[in-house]
């Protein structure tokens, strides 16, 4: 987190420190959505990691993931014809809130590999607090349902592009 807040307090001058660091979960348009959870679960302590299997589908897309939680197990509600990264990534957002945030870097939006940051919700909140929730959504955008990222349009991209111009 010191990352992120060292990033915030002047972006032009740490962008490229921020690029290069480990607290970036890069993320490639073509991985694996199991893969995903893996490197989600790399970030996370023994007792919140990710439960989860892969389990052959009579679907298009040929595989489901369900998550098991609590005792309870939920598929990710991917569309028969395919998985999508979106959708992984927001079942896995739901799976660990209230306790994790996951946000996309919105800087990395340039790129067809995108980066997340996965931290507490205190320690976003902490930082909303300290840089204001503008200037931290301005760079950060929280992961919600609805939220498109991988299935971003052209025109948002170029628009939230535009908004985090760094100066």
């Amino acid at each position: 987190m010191e990352m992120i807040k060292t990033f915030l307090s002047a972006p032009k001058q740490y962008e490229d420190a921020f690029w290069e660091s480990d607290v970036l979960i890069w993320i490639d348009w073509r991985e694996y959505d199991e893969d995903i959870i893996r490197y989600l679960n790399e970030r996370l302590p023994d007792g919140d990691k990710i439960d989860f299997v892969c389990k052959d589908s009579d679907k298009g897309r040929g595989v489901d993931i369900i998550l098991k939680k609590g005792g309870v197990c939920m598929p990710i509600p991917y569309a028969d014809a395919c998985m999508d990264r979106d959708t992984t990534i927001i079942s896995i957002q739901k799976y660990i809130a209230p306790k994790y945030r996951i946000c996309c870097y919105l800087g990395s939006l340039v790129c067809d590999t995108l980066a997340f940051c996965m931290y507490p919700a205190a320690e976003w909140e902490r930082l909303e607090q300290e840089f204001g929730a503008e200037t931290v959504a301005r760079y950060f955008m929280p992961v919600q349902e609805g939220s498109r990222m991988f299935e971003m349009d052209m025109d948002e991209v170029y628009s939230r592009l535009e908004q985090i111009k760094i100066t």
